[in-house]
């Protein structure tokens, strides 16, 4: 009986030593766009597979430093045109890259304050002109929300018009806290990048006319250590079961 019990506690005991070995921890490189839904998925995931993620979330531009300067990880999250761009320079495996989910562009306003009518294009124009100041990143840099405030602003003819009261201010959280704090009156931020009960308040996403919608791509690096985890990470964010938190995290997931 005592061998009996010796050995099913030694078959335990190589049955758990086996996972921990299989267990991995796996590098992501995420923009801050998607980040609320990634970072529930990945608790999830975790809690499912007994891997481990270890998460590092910057803004485009810094992501893209970070990939230009060598730093490794094993798959990254970034918008399409970039990915574009990591695909050609050999960065990612290209047979690798999902959709995972979109974003458009918001108005924000201070908590409280009176949302104004942004239904229809027209609105949404005589909305902006008769703010008083407006807010967003600097549209020099690509792939970011103020690039693509620039764009929308440009396309609906009324960029010139608001120049005398137009701010650019490139660290989100700094432009965001001026909304809240009733300094500016409108800030344009993507839509997932707008949190709710810190003094802001989405006013309405960029009416369909003027919308311009950023897909969000997963793809495994290519000088990654652990591309079955990762690869699994990547089918486990565009799974159908995932599109609740997506939607949730105020992002359109990828047609699937």
């Amino acid at each position: 009986m005592r061998v009996l019990a010796r050995t099913i506690a030694i078959a335990t005991a190589l049955m758990s030593a086996a996972g921990m070995a299989a267990a991995a921890e796996i590098r992501v490189l995420s923009v801050g766009a998607v980040q609320n839904a990634v970072r529930n998925l990945a608790g999830a995931f975790e809690t499912e597979s007994g891997h481990r993620i270890v998460l590092s979330v910057n803004s485009p531009a810094v992501a893209m430093q970070k990939i230009k300067a060598g730093e490794v990880h094993d798959a990254v999250i970034i918008s399409e045109p970039a990915m574009d761009q990591l695909d050609a320079d050999g960065v990612v495996n290209p047979e690798s890259r999902v959709p995972l989910a979109s974003t458009g562009l918001g108005v924000a306003v201070r908590e409280g304050a009176p949302l104004p009518n942004l239904s229809t294009a027209e609105s949404f124009k005589k909305a902006l002109l008769a703010a008083k100041s407006i807010v967003y990143g600097d549209p020099t840099l690509p792939n970011q929300s103020g690039e693509k405030a620039e764009k929308i602003l440009r396309q609906a003819g009324i960029l010139d018009a608001l120049k005398p009261k137009l701010k650019i201010v490139p660290g989100q959280a700094a432009s965001q806290e001026m909304v809240a704090k009733g300094e500016v009156e409108m800030g344009l931020y993507n839509v997932s990048e707008i949190p709710e009960g810190k003094g802001l308040k989405l006013a309405a996403p960029v009416p369909a006319p003027l919308q311009v919608a950023t897909m969000y791509e997963a793809a495994l690096m290519s000088d990654g250590s652990v591309p079955e985890a990762a690869r699994a990470f990547i089918q486990f964010l565009a799974k159908p079961d995932a599109r609740a938190k997506w939607i949730a995290a105020k992002l359109e997931p990828a047609g699937r």
